[in-house]
């Protein structure tokens, strides 16, 4: 692979896991459950504009080297999300809106390390435009996990609430909330570095806010 192939192929495949990214999060908006749901929904539409502002900044970036980025065939795009290729498959299917959530940190949480892997690339190729951008995309991908992570839990004690025939507590939403962000303190992942974002960070800026 020549230096004009690796960079077509760099640029491409970040473009294919957006995208694939993007669509199912455009499908997920025309579900009441989500419009019915405030935060979620909020969540979800930052998502899309975060999306499609770095679409529009990649087909960009390929400009400038003349390049230009062609829709991925379904087969290469297996190849380009892995394991992940199969979770918005069933987007238009009948399930909770909980594990649309869940789908869409996992979704993310790929375009993050493919985000990381780009940066790398980058920096490695000596181009700095491609480095700069993957790191600058990155920064606003992991808020938006981070707001996942915080409204997941309501959501999931909501639909337990909802569907059991047997007795439930769904106040019990924001413990779970703060149980689970404890996760990712410093003392428990060995300290956040420079740069790194983690969810209980309050330095973030929150996903939710347009």
């Amino acid at each position: 692979m020549n230096r004009e192939e690796a960079l077509h192929k760099h640029i491409s495949d970040m473009c294919a896991v957006e995208q694939h990214i993007c669509d199912a999060v455009v499908r997920q908006r025309d579900d009441d459950r989500l419009k019915n749901n405030v935060e979620a929904n909020q969540v979800v539409i930052e998502i899309e504009r975060v999306l499609k502002k770095h679409l529009d900044a990649l087909n960009d970036l390929a400009e400038s080297y003349d390049q230009q980025v062609q829709s991925t065939a379904k087969e290469a795009l297996g190849k380009v999300l892995g394991v992940a290729a199969g979770l918005y498959d069933r987007a238009r299917g009948k399930h909770p809106l909980s594990r649309d959530m869940r789908d869409n940190y996992v979704a993310l949480s790929l375009a993050a390390m493919a985000y990381t892997q780009l940066h790398t690339f980058g920096l490695a190729v000596g181009e700095d435009r491609i480095a700069d951008l993957a790191s600058e995309h990155l920064k606003e991908i992991t808020p938006l996990l981070v707001e996942i992570s915080k409204v997941l839990p309501d959501i999931t004690a909501g639909e337990i609430t909802e569907d059991a025939d047997f007795p439930t507590d769904g106040s019990i939403a924001r413990q779970a909330t703060a149980n689970t962000q404890a996760a990712w303190a410093p003392s428990v992942t060995g300290g956040a570095g420079e740069g790194t974002v983690s969810p209980t960070s309050e330095t973030e800026p929150s996903a939710a806010t347009t």
